[in-house]
């Protein structure tokens, strides 16, 4: 549920309805026989607007005449009318660029006829289209262009207009705080005018505040009063619809789940589609409803919803819910085990994204045909589309979450100072959103871990039939030995065995290598690393081929960063297959539910393990992992560190200190287990932070083949922190070589170190 209402002036609303109204034909012909006049500009602007939505050709003609007459007059106002049309047609179509130019003219011209509303009106329309953009500064910088000039036309619904828009900047950016006091000034002026749909605009836009904050009680309350005034009092039924589409995510939230009121709310959304003629809210909440029975496991209810949004999306020629729709059937079909099915929906819907460029669903499409192609047992074609997946995850996320990186904000709620909102974030001072920050990473990256743990376990199964057949290889040696007089039948055997093994074993490393190449794919980029700090340094080394040691982060858009370092049980295929599992319950637990509590993401990951792996009253089951996890606050400079058998090690003026972990691991250990623990560090410039998993410390090497210990390990670590990180890597990298010497290596190694600049 991503709808904001933005106030949109000189905006008539698109048509959806293929019925041209009565009146227009008459008044077409008695306009013609008008002189050329301003009267007669307006009047063709008035067909050319009320037949945007019906016939495109009839309203580009009547546009064109108006400007051509307001040209031809020297009527600057209707020319800036005119621009204003030709900026809303472009945006109607998407094309951004050329409608802020059209909008932009047209604030010049009703300048300069001194028609300040007018003006005003155009301005706040580009604020409007850099919202949709993702260029939240911009926006702000156009809306208070727009706020001057109203203020200067003592226009007061104006006003309050742009302090609406500006509160659902702030909102997108996920400055709370500043939303809020926007939209309370809205509110103050909307309700002196009795602008009730102005008004039913304001709720719902705070409501969307509340539900970003996952304040879902106060969301509901807004979004029924927005309803109340729109059912009594402005009657606008598209706005009563958009109403009910957000009543229903709400009560579609996991944390709010009421699924009887969303249905409730879903057949009124359809019914007043299908009154208003409004096919894309109807599009919409044919898919949102899909989705809901999807998730409830009612796959027949899904399919005929999904199916009836495709149909429409065809009819209306959207290719963008086109795409949609054929994504969401692949994931009904595979939900049904039609894998078959699943790969043709999901085939189209590749292809189709590809033609229009939709990286997104090109990228969803190919984890979906990656499944489908496994399920079939087409095991080369499940993992050539796995890599296109993994190959385009950074272009995905970099435009997919331009929109949802700005919705997302932290759980730290402050004071209500007197505003609506309880708990809003108190940062004042929220570092300017980038347009390639990383995500949250969302439920798209999620697909392809489990993916990625889905192919693991295929691994196990190669591993564990080449087990077999080398077993009876060994046994084919002991015939060989017992049975001398059959020695030439069994040296064929014996060969014929051996080259069995050595397919199996190119096959098994070939795969795990694949599998390599999908754990490096969703471990977090270096981009992300250098946002928390330009010095920092990583060690990874697996044990074998696939580590069970991984390191994943976040930066949110409000100054904190969150990191960690986790040690899963076992190493290689299993230890892979753990780490998965945790990545993505990460990405679940902070990118998507905003955790931003060191100590409450531990102890929900610790539900969550136990539960995927069914390990509730199974006390021989002990896989999990360990993990240290920081939140670096950046504005009050303080960092907060919660470990489950991990410590953290802070480096001030050739000093170690350790902040010590608690005593148990993220899995199932005891029947009663206590809450993770968390403490909060001060922290300086120049202060050294660092995570290590017990892989380095336990190492076996020097002269006597003993473990290096943590003490040799920190004192090492103390010895070279004054030099440069680039320094210290190489050092700790070579003293290890040195140390181990002719020893194997005997578990994975991880190492993260962070300077505080």
């Amino acid at each position: 549920m991503k709808k904001l209402f933005f106030v949109l002036l000189l905006f008539p609303n698109l048509k959806t309805q293929a019925q041209l109204p009565p009146q227009i034909d008459s008044l077409r012909l008695a306009y013609e026989k008008l002189k050329d006049d301003t009267a007669k500009v307006d009047r063709f602007l008035w067909i050319a607007t009320e037949t945007s939505g019906i016939d495109t050709a009839v309203s580009g003609q009547y546009g064109r005449r108006a400007y051509a007459l307001a040209l031809k007059l020297n009527d600057s106002k209707g020319i800036g009318n005119s621009f204003n049309y030709f900026g809303r047609r472009f945006y109607q179509i998407q094309k951004y660029n050329d409608a802020i130019k059209c909008f932009e003219k047209a604030a010049n011209y009703f300048s300069k006829a001194k028609y300040l509303r007018g003006s005003a009106s155009a301005l706040n329309n580009v604020g409007v289209i850099y919202n949709e953009q993702g260029n939240f500064d911009k926006a702000i910088e156009f809306q208070k262009k727009s706020l001057e000039v109203n203020i200067e036309a003592k226009h007061e619904e104006g006003i309050a207009n742009n302090y609406s828009n500006m509160g659902n900047t702030c909102n997108l950016k996920g400055e709370y705080e500043a939303a809020m006091k926007w939209m309370l000034k809205a509110e103050a002026i909307y309700s002196k005018h009795k602008s009730w749909e102005s008004l039913a605009t304001v709720y719902y836009n705070i409501a969307y505040v509340h539900f970003n904050l996952k304040q879902l009680p106060k969301s509901e309350e807004y979004c029924l009063k927005a309803l109340k005034l729109r059912e009594e009092k402005s009657h606008n039924k598209i706005g009563i619809a958009y109403c009910n589409v957000f009543l229903a995510a709400i009560y579609s939230d996991i944390t709010y789940l009421n699924l009887p009121k969303a249905k409730t709310c879903y057949k009124k959304v359809i019914e007043l589609c299908k009154e208003t003629g409004d096919r894309i809210t109807l599009l919409s909440s044919y898919l949102s409803i899909s989705k809901t029975y999807l998730n409830q496991n009612k796959t027949d209810s899904a399919l005929a919803d999904c199916k009836s949004a495709l149909v429409l999306s065809r009819e209306l020629g959207n290719q963008v819910f086109i795409v949609t729709s054929l994504f969401q059937l692949g994931e009904i079909y595979l939900k049904m085990n039609q894998a078959g099915l699943a790969l043709a929906n999901y085939k189209e819907g590749y292809e189709l994204s590809i033609k229009i460029d939709d990286k997104t669903y090109m990228s969803n499409n190919a984890q979906g045909l990656g499944k489908s192609y496994y399920n079939l047992k087409k095991y080369k074609e499940a993992y050539e589309y796995l890599l296109v997946y993994s190959q385009n995850k950074d272009v995905m996320f970099s435009e997919a979450n331009l929109k949802t990186t700005s919705e997302l904000e932290a759980k730290y709620q402050n004071e209500k100072k007197g505003l609506e909102i309880q708990n809003l974030n108190k940062d004042k001072k929220v570092q300017e959103l980038e347009l390639n920050v990383q995500e949250e990473e969302n439920a798209a990256k999620n697909k392809i871990l489990i993916l990625g743990t889905i192919a693991l376990l295929g691994i196990a199964v190669f591993a564990f039939f080449a087990f077999i057949n080398y077993k009876k290889t060994r046994k084919a040696n002991i015939i060989i030995n017992s049975q001398k007089e059959q020695v030439e039948l069994q040296k064929e055997e014996i060969s014929s065995q051996k080259v069995l093994v050595d397919v199996k074993q190119k096959e098994i490393l070939d795969s795990i290598r694949y599998a390599q190449k999908i754990q490096t794919a969703v471990l977090t980029s270096e981009a992300v690393w250098n946002k928390i700090s330009p010095e920092h340094f990583i060690i990874f080394l697996p044990k074998d081929i696939v580590s069970g040691d991984f390191y994943w982060a976040y930066n949110t858009p409000n100054n904190r960063s969150v990191f960690a370092l986790a040690d899963c049980t076992g190493h290689g295929v299993p230890g892979g297959f753990m780490s998965m599992l945790g990545n993505s319950f990460l990405n679940e637990l902070v990118v998507e539910n905003k955790i931003f509590k060191a100590d409450e993401v531990l102890n929900k990951l610790r539900v969550k393990i136990i539960s995927s792996l069914e390990q509730k009253g199974n006390k021989d089951q002990r896989d999990g992992m360990d993990m240290a996890i920081c939140v670096w606050n950046k504005i009050n400079h303080t960092l907060e560190f919660s470990g489950a058998n991990n410590n953290l090690w802070l480096i001030r003026n050739n000093i170690l200190t350790q902040y010590s972990g608690d005593k148990m691991p993220i899995g199932n250990y005891s029947e009663n287990p206590k809450p993770f623990s968390s403490e909060i560090i001060p922290i300086e410039k120049n202060d050294l932070i660092i995570l290590s998993t017990d892989g380095f410390a336990d190492q076996f090497g020097g002269t006597d083949s003993k473990k290096l210990m943590s003490k040799n390990l920190k004192r090492l670590l103390v010895d070279i922190s004054a030099k440069k990180l680039e320094e210290q890597k190489d050092d700790l990298q070579q003293f290890l070589k040195s140390w181990k010497g002719n020893n194997q290596q005997v578990d994975d190694i991880s190492m993260i170190a962070i300077k505080v600049v």
